[in-house]
């Protein structure tokens, strides 16, 4: 490059737009070498990043263009989540300290909803992930007319979206601890609502999948063995592979799903996928709390990936899943909000505590490092997503997702390493610019893209009806009035 020039090059030779933003301060680039530049910059142009070094230098070769960030400030990859459920960001209170409540609160929740109300709850969830930095999200559908409002929504608000959606085909009823005396678990497929959820799928896929200048990839959610048919996940591989993404689906969540399994199948739900030539490496495990080490060992062998919701092992009061081991096998590993803490520098946080304890026995403090949670959250996410050529981390001709750090306070006061610094110690509001695509889409702690304070009356007003609605599916009502032990 022409240390005097005010273009930039891709490595083609092909001379680009002149470079818009340089992005300063201390650059976390999680590259292949895991660079850290204490005093560097980012170039953008054309919504992509063209340069990544020394902050004078760039900003001779650059002196028109914006600058943000600079002194006291971190600059890391827009952070990625890896599983979400945007029509239930007004219902998380509906859930507190009661069990169970995915099929009983959870799902109503979403289903009485209407496409505007979606869009309240849409815009609420990315206003809270895009403040923390997070520019990529995972959104894992379970009502078909939800997905067009959070589609457009994402056009809207300017953040980058895996957007699985999801249906099923198939019944099924579980013969509970009395029943299983006289009764048995059943199934019952409908091959019509798959030919018809297919078609519709393919659709969607062709309408979405260019729009917003490649910012929402469309994938399938398959909500899991229970509801899905062997025929739905080896006809929706075929679809991913036509377009390069991959599967969600939720698996090896809860004791009852495991028993439905073997009773029907002989083969717990991650073996029975396996089984059928469903485990590949477009499939994303989500949550696999309870897996077996032969699970592992097939998840390892075929590729599979698995999607963390660290809380949600304790929400659901499940289990822990085994990342550690999974991650010692060369399974991928991204981290997910769930809704439920739409923070990952939380989550990255929880995910170091929690899965150090598995270390504890061993007295091993390297069992899970600041910097495995870290990567779970930036470049491996993007593995996850099958999206690593274009984000996960600061190099020149990947998008310009960028997350701007303001590291200029006491919490966050003296670092030396700035990876564990923020996995210990930081939190989303410590984002100050967000940036998509070359967008800025927050700056200065400012959203751009989203009107807050028309939203949190709107928010208020369905957040305040949702959860009146759901209070009697309840069984513990929590109140300010309780007095616990």
């Amino acid at each position: 490059m022409d240390g005097d020039s005010q273009t930039a090059t891709l490595g083609t030779g092909a001379v680009a737009e002149a470079v818009s933003m340089l992005v300063e301060g201390t650059v976390v680039t999680m590259d292949a070498e895991r660079r850290v530049i204490s005093d560097g910059a980012v170039a953008i142009a054309g919504g992509r990043i063209v340069d990544v070094g020394d902050a004078a230098e760039l900003r001779a070769r650059h002196p028109d263009a914006q600058r943000i960030g600079g002194a006291r400030r971190y600059v890391i990859p827009g952070l990625i989540d890896c599983h979400n459920h945007i029509a239930q960001a007004l219902c998380r209170e509906s859930t507190v300290e009661d069990f169970p409540n995915i099929y009983r609160i959870y799902i109503p929740a979403e289903a009485i909803q209407s496409t505007d109300d979606v869009r309240v709850s849409a815009r609420v969830a990315f206003a809270q992930l895009l403040r923390a930095g997070v520019t990529t999200m995972t959104e894992t559908t379970c009502t078909v007319a939800h997905e067009e409002p959070i589609a457009e929504t994402v056009m809207e608000t300017g953040i980058r979206c895996a957007l699985a959606r999801g249906m099923w085909d198939r019944e099924s009823r579980l013969a509970g601890n009395y029943e299983q005396i006289t009764g048995k678990s059943w199934y019952r497929d409908d091959p019509a609502a798959l030919a018809d959820d297919l078609d519709y799928t393919k659709e969607f896929f062709a309408k979405w999948f260019t729009k917003g200048e490649g910012r929402l990839r469309p994938w399938v959610h398959n909500l899991g063995v229970p509801s899905c048919s062997d025929e739905r996940y080896l006809a929706t591989d075929e679809l991913v592979q036509e377009w390069g993404t991959g599967i969600m689906t939720h698996i090896n969540r809860d004791r009852e799903e495991i028993e439905l399994s073997v009773s029907l199948f002989g083969h717990r739900p991650l073996e029975h996928l396996a089984s059928i030539g469903a485990l590949t490496e477009r499939l994303v495990a989500i949550h696999a709390m309870l897996t077996t080490d032969r699970e592992i060992d097939l998840m390892a062998e075929a590729g599979a990936k698995l999607a963390h919701a660290p809380v949600v092992c304790t929400d659901i009061m499940s289990a822990v899943t085994r990342v550690p081991l999974m991650r010692a096998r060369g399974i991928t590993v991204g981290l997910g909000c769930d809704t439920i803490i739409n923070d990952l520098l939380k989550l990255m946080r929880i995910a170091h505590i929690m899965h150090n304890q598995a270390a504890m026995p061993l007295f091993d403090p390297y069992g899970f490092s600041c910097n495995d949670a870290f990567e779970m959250g930036t470049i491996d996410a993007a593995r996850l997503l099958l999206w690593d050529d274009e984000i996960g981390s600061l190099e020149a001709g990947k998008a310009a997702d960028i997350c701007v750090i303001d590291a200029n306070n006491v919490r966050l006061t003296p670092s030396t390493d700035p990876v564990a610094t923020l996995v210990r110690y930081g939190v989303g509001t410590d984002a100050e610019s967000t940036i998509v695509a070359g967008q800025l889409v927050m700056h200065e702690g400012q959203l751009l893209t989203i009107d807050e304070d028309e939203l949190l009356d709107e928010a208020e007003a369905l957040g305040a009806r949702m959860i009146a609605e759901m209070a009697p599916r309840r069984y513990v009502q929590l109140g300010t009035n309780v007095d616990y032990l």
